[in-house]
């Protein structure tokens, strides 16, 4: 895509050279030379509806599978055509919404032929349906005011049933966000009258339930996949309740809706979580930190430090600075990771950081693995004592994931020779040690770091400090790895 420099030149362009480059152009490439036909028939809104009408109908004719490494291509001829069906917006709203419905049918004929597992193709099928909303909300504000104000109700009860029907049709998800979003489009009566409707059909599912459960229970069988499937389209139907009750923004209403569909109490602190969200975006803190205080109920270490990241997050928008602070405490007390003592030193004053540098320190000193310990030190900028602490306890980096190793490598700070030199020693033994041929390109990369970390060491005076120098641990290498040509030669290039 170009920047906006590039575009201020492309606008000093003359017509002339513009014209001669997209003549060049066209010929090239089948979806480009689609999209400059639909942008010559700008000036003919007729046949470009036309066009467009055509080239979304042929979607859903379409055979051929479309593979993973396609799929990018196909979602980027997807987005030309979202992007021609939206020029005819704002001016020709209810061409443009027509397109868009015809689009969005074709979800399913295009997902069900793709291997879409990076989500491109889906992703332009989401942004449909946010594209639907706008246009849709336009559409229906002109139908208001074309008609009597006494018919009004039935135009109503027609956009309601067009909402549900589109929400219904969602087996991949593409339209997750439409009924969240339905505020942009309804009012508040119809969202309530459409969340009445979804809670009926919620009755009838769990009678449905209600009545196979007991028939199986009075043949002594098995539950029957029916029963399966009623939970499942009950779970469907509940999801649609919550996101409704979401675009009304009634915390009191969402409170009591969500609580009637929990089957047990108190409410795993995972469920929880939906409404913790909800109540956080109203700010509706006193009942968030009702729950958090009086409904969560865990025994479970992760769930114990949940909790205490959702009070800092509520504690953090209501820049409560003492209450943010003791929570951040107790979470890093659980858990002492670097982040979390970042995230207490942000907020605290001089004093308290000093109070915390010291408890850091301690918990280092006591710490079983040796990477945080030596992370805990370095957040403090005792940037020494960290290289003393990695320099004693080197042998124990061998047990440290090569993942932690290369994120430590990223923000050490220049000074940590000693600790860069035993990270990159202990990722090239990992990588030579169990013989990973794929992974030679890295091993001789860190070893070129290694030689050039011995220059550094040897022209500023500074040394190993009790490490053994580059040439015992390069004589070493070579004696237990001498024969991995490939990796040598790659040290070579």
């Amino acid at each position: 895509m170009l920047n906006t420099e590039q575009k201020k030149y492309l606008s000093q362009l003359s017509k002339a050279a513009l014209v001669d480059f997209v003549a060049d152009v066209y010929g090239v490439d089948k979806m480009l030379d689609k999209k400059i036909e639909r942008l010559l028939l700008q000036s003919d809104k007729p046949k470009l509806i036309k066009k467009l009408t055509t080239s979304i109908k042929g979607l859903k004719r379409r055979r051929k599978f479309v593979d993973y490494w396609e799929s990018s291509e196909f979602s980027t001829e997807l987005q030309h055509l979202a992007s021609d069906v939206m020029s005819l917006y704002p001016e020709q709203p209810q061409e443009c919404l027509a397109l868009l419905e015809l689009f969005i049918e074709s979800t399913n004929a295009s997902l069900e032929r793709a291997d879409d597992s990076n989500n491109y193709i889906g992703d332009v099928y989401r942004k449909l349906t946010s594209s639907w909303l706008t246009v849709a909300s336009t559409c229906y504000e002109q139908e208001k005011q074309d008609i009597p104000i006494d018919e009004r109700d039935i135009l109503s009860h027609a956009w309601v049933k067009k909402v549900k029907a589109l929400a219904d049709d969602n087996d991949y998800g593409t339209k997750d966000n439409l009924l969240e979003n339905i505020h942009q489009l309804l009012s508040e009566p119809e969202i309530r009258g459409l969340i009445a409707d979804y809670q009926q059909a919620r009755e009838n599912v769990q009678t449905k339930k209600a009545n196979e459960e007991t028939l199986s229970e009075r043949q002594n069988s098995p539950l029957h996949d029916d029963v399966f499937s009623i939970k499942y389209e009950k779970m469907v139907i509940e999801i649609a309740i919550k996101s409704l009750a979401r675009a009304l923004g009634d915390v009191d209403f969402f409170e009591t809706l969500f609580f009637e569909m929990q089957e047990t109490r108190p409410v795993h602190p995972r469920r929880l979580e939906e409404l913790l969200t909800f109540l956080l975006d109203k700010r509706a803190f006193d009942k968030a930190l009702h729950y958090l205080n009086g409904e969560w109920q865990s025994d479970g270490l992760l769930d114990k430090i949940r909790r205490l990241d959702w009070l800092s997050h509520l504690y953090h928008m209501q820049k409560n600075t003492d209450a943010l602070i003791e929570v951040l405490g107790e979470a890093f007390e659980l858990q002492s990771s670097p982040a979390r003592l970042k995230a207490i030193m942000s907020v605290a004053s001089p004093a308290q950081q000093a109070q915390w540098r010291k408890r850091a320190y301690e918990l280092a000193d006591k710490q079983e693995n040796v990477s945080l310990a030596v992370s805990l030190l370095l957040e403090i900028g005792e940037i020494a004592l960290a290289n003393q602490v990695a320099v004693a306890r080197h042998a124990e980096f061998a047990d440290v994931h090569y993942t932690t190793l290369t994120e430590m490598l990223k923000a050490l700070p220049e000074a940590c020779y000693p600790l860069q030199v035993i990270i990159y020693r202990s990722l090239l033994d990992d990588i030579l040690g169990s013989g990973r041929s794929k992974a030679y390109g890295h091993a001789a990369k860190y070893y070129k770091k290694l030689m050039q970390l011995d220059v550094t060491l040897a022209k500023d005076d500074i040394g190993y400090a009790g490490l053994i120098m580059h040439e015992e641990y390069d004589a070493v290498l070579t004696k237990m790895h001498g024969k991995k040509r490939s990796f040598w030669e790659r040290v070579n290039d």
